[in-house]
C-alpha cells in the first residue's frame, strides 16, 4: 500500500484500458515457445530495466513469468535439478541461503516435498566439503535486513560454479542505490516490489539462455515456464522429460 497515493496522484495518466475483445485465448503468442506470456509485457519488462539499469535485460535473455517471484523459485529450482549438465545427483539437492533469509524460502523449496531439492538452511552454517551439489539463493538487497548479498557457498562444479538463484525483488531505486545492471543466469523480480501492484501477483524471472539448457515449460497458462533455445536458435521446450528424453518427475 506504500505507493498507493503515488498512483492516485497520477490521475488519468495512470490508467489503462482493457478492451473486452482482449485475453480471450489462452495463448498470448503463438510464436514464442512462451506461449502465455504478452508480447507488450515481456516489452515494457526490458523496457523499465533498461531505463533503470538495475538488471541486463539484453534480447538474449529469456522473460520467464509466473504468479509472483515465489512460484519463480520453484520453476528455477525444478529446472536446475533435472538438468544433469548443472546438477547430477541421485539425493534432494540442498537449498541454501544466508541468513537471516526470507522466511518464504523454506516454504518455497518445501511446499511440493520434491525427491529432487529440500530446504537445507543457512549458508553460512552449510557443510559444503562433501563436493556434492547445491542450490543458493541470493537475495540483494536482502529481505529482511537490507544487506547487499553475494553468493556465499563458493565450490566448484567441475569448470563452473554451483547455480544461484538470485532474488532482485528490492533492486530498485527507491530502496537502494543502483551502482550497476546486474548480470546473473537466474535474476528474480515482482511488480508487488517494483511498482507496488502486489494484487497483479506478477512475477517476472530474466534467465540467460546457458542456465537451463534443459528448458521447462508450465502446463497451463498459469504455470511458469523455463525455456531455452538450440544451437541452431530454434525455441525448444519440454514438460516433464530431462533433455535425454527420460521422464523424471518430482516425488510428490
Amino acid at each position: 500500500m506504500v505507493f498507493e497515493e503515488f498512483w492516485r496522484e497520477t490521475g488519468e495518466a495512470s490508467v489503462y484500458l482493457l478492451h473486452g475483445w482482449q485475453n480471450m485465448s489462452y495463448f498470448s503468442d503463438t510464436s514464442n515457445i512462451c506461449w502465455f506470456l504478452h508480447p507488450e509485457l515481456a516489452s515494457e519488462i526490458r523496457r523499465i530495466h533498461r531505463i533503470v539499469g538495475n538488471a541486463v535485460a539484453d534480447d538474449d535473455r529469456f522473460v520467464v513469468v509466473g504468479n509472483g517471484s515465489t512460484q519463480l523459485i520453484q520453476a528455477a529450482l525444478f529446472a536446475l535439478t533435472t538438468d544433469p549438465a548443472l546438477v547430477n545427483s541421485a539425493l534432494p539437492v540442498p537449498v541454501v541461503s544466508a541468513a537471516p533469509y526470507y522466511s518464504g524460502y523454506p516454504t518455497a523449496a518445501g511446499f511440493l516435498r520434491s525427491g529432487l531439492y529440500q530446504w537445507a538452511g543457512d549458508a553460512h552454517s552449510f557443510d559444503g566439503r562433501s563436493g556434492g551439489p547445491r542450490i543458493e539463493i541470493v537475495c540483494s538487497p536482502n529481505n529482511p535486513d537490507g544487506a547487499l548479498n553475494n553468493a556465499v557457498v563458493g565450490s566448484s562444479n567441475g569448470d563452473r560454479s554451483w547455480p544461484t538463484i538470485n532474488d532482485l525483488a528490492y533492486y530498485w531505486p527507491q530502496y537502494t542505490a543502483i551502482t550497476v545492471a546486474a548480470d546473473h543466469d537466474i535474476m528474480l523480480f515482482t511488480a508487488s516490489k517494483c511498482t507496488g501492484h502486489a494484487g497483479t501477483r506478477i512475477g517476472w524471472a530474466l534467465v540467460k539462455d546457458r542456465t537451463s539448457p534443459g528448458a521447462w515449460c508450465g502446463s497451463s497458462s498459469s504455470a511458469p515456464s523455463v525455456c531455452r533455445r538450440t544451437r541452431s536458435s530454434e525455441p525448444q521446450c519440454c514438460l516433464g522429460r530431462s533433455p535425454t528424453g527420460t521422464s523424471r518427475q518430482p516425488a510428490m
